[in-house]
C-alpha cells in the first residue's frame, strides 16, 4: 500500500464498516477475516475510496496468516517485517477500539513483535485469553490451544502475567475435567507440566481419569500424550517406581495400537511393524538403574520378537511378485542396519541418504519390455488402476503390444511408474531404508536442530526454507511420515522451483489478468530443461513418486487430502522421507569428496 497525504487516522478506521466483516465471519480468527477484508478493500477500489482501501488493505495484511505452534516472535518479526512504520502508526492508534479481541490480540502482537512496545505484549495477552475463550471448543481445540499458548509464551517473555495465563489454563481444565475425547486437557496439562504449574497430585489423578478414558475409546495417542505427562507428574514429586509405571504403560500404546491394526478387518502388518518398532525404542529409551529396568527390558525383547515375526508377514501385504520366494529378506534388513550401526550421527544420516539408488529407469524398460514378450496375454488388454473406494484413477493409453509405436510408448511409461512404485520404491523403503531408519533411531537422540546442522547449507534447500527442511527430515526420522510428507512435498515443489530460477529458467506463467501464478510439479518436472538438473532415475522418481498417476501421485493427492492416515505407514512416505534427504545431502557430500581429493592432492608427503 502507498503512503496517504494525510496519512491514516483511527476516524478512518471508524468510518469504515470493519466490524461487518467480524460479524460475518463464522469463525472469529484472523485468517477467517483475511479474505473478506481483502474483497472490502477490492469494493473500495472500485468506487476509488482510497482511504477505506487502504484501512482494508492494512487489516488484509495483518491477519493473512493463521496463528499456530510455530507463530513465534521470529515468525511474526519476519512475516510482518515490511509493515512501514506509518502503517504501524495508524495500528498503533486503532489497537485500543478494536472490539474484536481476536484482531485487537493480533495487532497488539505485531505492535510488540516489532516496536518492542511493552504494553502492547500485555494488551495481546488479555486479548488473546479473550480470544481462546471465543474459540474454545472440545472439538476444534487447536484454535483455543494456539492462543493460549500464544500468550503464556508473551507472558514468560515480558515476565509479567503469567499467573493470569496458568489461571485461565487451569480454569478450563477444570471445565472439562479430563472428559473432552480430543486433545485440548492434555495439552492444557503439558503446558502446567513443562512450567512446573498446578498441584501434581490433582493432575495425576485427572491424567489417570482421562488416560483410562481414551484408552476405552482406543484413542493411543492421546493415552500415550497422557501416560508421558503422568509420568512428568510423579517426576516433580519425585515418584520414581510411578513414574517408570507411567512411561511403560505409554510405551504399551504403541503395542496395543498395533494390536488394533492386526485385529481390523482388513490388517495391516506394515502399520503394525511400525507401531511395534515404536513400541521397542520407548521401552529401551526408559532410563533407570539396572534393577528398576530389568523387567522393562524384557518386555522390549518380548516385544521385539513379536515385530520380527510381524515383518516377516509384510511382503505377502505389498503384492512384490517380483521378489523370489526364497530371497532372504532378514539378511537384506540386516545389510542396511550395518550401513549405518556406530556411527557418529552425521556420518550415519549421509550413510542413509547413499544408502540405495534411485530406480534405474533403463534396467526397468528392459524389464517392462521383456514381460510383454514373455506373457502377451496380460498386455493384450490395457491396465485400469483404481483407488480403495472403486474409482479409476489412471488407465494405460494402450497395451504395450499396440501397432501404434507412440502408443506403445506410452503404455510401456504407464506400466514403468507402476512397477517403480510396486516392485523398487516400496520395497527399498521397506527393506533398506526403514531398518536403516530404525537402527539411526536407537544409538541416536537426535533433535531437529542436529539436521539443520547438516543440511543448512545444501544447494537443494533456498534461503529461509533450511528449518522447513530440518522439521521435515527429523519427522520422518522419528517415524512421523504424516508430518513429514506434508513438510517435505511442498519444499520439494519449492526448491525445484528455486534451482530453476537460479538457472534463468522461467517458473511463473502470466495471465490476461497480470497475474503471475508459480508453476507447480505437474508442469515444472516436464520442463524440457529440467534434465539439466536432474539425472534421468531421479527425475523418473521424482515423476512417479509426486505426480504420475500410474505412479504414487503422492504430490496431488495428498493436495486435495485423498490420503488416508493409514497411507502414511506405507513405505513410500519412508522413501520420499528418503528420496529428499538424499537431495539434500549428496550435494554436500560431492562437495566434500572434491575437497578431500584436492587437499590430498596437494599433500606433498
Amino acid at each position: 500500500m502507498s503512503s496517504l497525504t494525510p496519512p491514516l487516522t483511527k476516524d478512518d478506521f471508524l468510518n469504515t464498516d470493519w466490524q461487518d466483516v467480524i460479524n460475518d465471519s463464522e469463525q472469529k480468527e484472523c485468517f477467517s477475516y483475511w479474505r473478506a477484508f481483502w474483497q472490502k478493500a477490492q469494493e473500495a477500489k472500485e468506487v476509488e475510496n482510497t482511504r477505506e482501501q487502504a484501512v482494508f488493505e492494512i487489516l488484509a495484511a495483518v491477519t493473512n496468516v493463521a496463528i499456530r505452534r510455530d507463530s513465534t516472535e521470529d515468525f511474526f518479526a519476519e512475516h510482518y517485517k515490511n509493515i512501514t512504520d506509518e502503517q504501524l502508526d495508524f495500528l498503533s492508534a486503532i489497537v485500543s477500539d478494536i472490539s474484536d479481541a481476536e484482531l485487537q490480540a493480533r495487532v497488539a502482537d505485531i505492535l510488540w513483535v516489532i516496536r518492542r512496545d511493552y504494553k502492547m505484549a500485555q494488551l495481546a495477552i488479555s486479548a488473546y485469553l479473550q480470544s481462546a475463550n471465543t474459540l474454545e471448543s472440545p472439538d476444534n481445540w487447536t484454535y483455543c490451544f494456539d492462543r493460549i499458548e500464544r500468550s503464556l509464551h508473551l507472558a514468560r517473555k515480558i515476565k509479567d502475567q503469567d499467573d493470569k495465563v496458568f489461571n485461565h489454563i487451569e480454569t478450563v481444565i477444570n471445565r472439562y475435567q479430563g472428559e473432552d475425547h480430543l486433545y485440548l486437557s492434555a495439552e492444557l496439562m503439558r503446558l502446567l507440566l513443562e512450567y512446573k504449574k498446578g498441584k501434581p497430585t490433582k493432575y495425576i489423578a485427572l491424567t489417570e481419569k482421562a488416560v483410562h478414558l481414551a484408552e476405552s475409546a482406543s484413542n493411543w495417542e492421546k493415552a500415550r500424550i497422557l501416560w508421558n505427562i503422568k509420568a512428568g507428574w510423579h517426576r516433580i514429586e519425585k515418584e520414581r517406581e510411578q513414574e517408570l509405571a507411567a512411561l511403560r504403560y505409554a510405551a504399551e500404546t504403541f503395542f496395543k495400537q498395533a494390536q488394533s491394526t492386526l485385529n481390523q478387518d482388513l490388517p495391516s502388518y506394515i502399520t503394525a511393524s511400525h507401531f511395534l518398532q515404536r513400541a521397542v525404542q520407548a521401552l529401551r529409551n526408559i532410563q533407570g538403574t539396572k534393577e528398576e529396568t530389568s523387567a522393562i527390558r524384557a518386555r522390549g525383547n518380548e516385544v521385539h520378537k513379536l515385530l520380527l515375526e510381524c515383518q516377516q508377514e509384510t511382503h505377502k501385504e505389498m503384492g512384490l511378485i517380483s521378489v523370489d520366494s526364497n530371497m532372504d529378506i532378514s539378511a537384506l534388513v540386516e545389510q542396511a542396519q550395518d550401513h549405518v550401526r556406530g556411527k557418529i550421527f552425521h556420518e550415519a544420516l549421509f550413510s542413509i541418504a547413499l544408502l540405495g539408488t534411485s530406480t534405474n529407469v533403463s534396467k526397468l524398460r528392459q524389464q517392462v519390455e521383456q514381460q510383454a514378450r514373455e506373457f502377451i496375454l496380460s498386455h493384450i488388454s490395457p491396465m485400469v488402476m483404481v483407488n480403495e473406494m472403486g474409482k479409476v484413477i489412471a488407465r494405460q493409453p494402450n497395451a504395450i503390444l499396440s501397432n501404434d509405436s507412440e502408443e506403445a510408448e506410452e503404455a510401456i511409461i504407464f506400466e514403468m511408474y507402476h512397477c517403480a512404485t510396486m516392485f523398487h520404491q516400496k520395497l527399498h523403503g521397506f527393506i533398506c531404508i526403514e531398518p536403516a531408519r530404525y537402527q539411526i533411531q536407537l544409538e541416536h537422540n537426535v533433535r531437529a536442530n542436529d539436521i539443520l546442522a547438516i543440511i543448512s547449507s545444501s544447494p537443494f534447500i533456498p534461503p529461509n526454507r533450511e528449518y522447513l527442511f530440518a522439521k521435515g527430515l527429523y519427522a520422518g526420522l522419528t517415524g512421523d511420515f504424516l508430518t513429514s510428507t506434508h513438510i517435505l512435498i511442498p519444499q520439494i515443489e519449492n526448491s525445484i522451483r528455486y534451482i530453476m530460477w537460479e538457472r534463468g529458467i522461467i517458473t511463473s506463467g502470466l495471465d490476461d489478468r497480470g497475474i503471475q501464478n508459480e508453476h507447480n510439479l505437474n508442469t515444472t518436472l516436464y520442463h524440457p530443461e529440467i534434465t539439466s538438473i536432474f539425472d534421468d532415475n531421479t527425475l523418473f522418481d521424482l515423476k512417479c513418486l509426486l505426480v504420475e498417476h500410474s505412479g504414487s501421485n503422492l504430490r496431488n493427492r495428498m493436495a486435495h487430502g485423498l490420503i488416508s492416515d493409514g497411507e502414511f505407514m506405507n513405505p513410500l512416505m519412508s522413501y520420499i522421507w528418503w528420496l529428499t534427504l538424499r537431495l539434500c545431502c549428496l550435494p554436500i557430500i560431492l562437495h566434500q569428496q572434491q575437497v578431500d581429493q584436492s587437499n590430498n592432492s596437494s599433500d606433498p608427503t
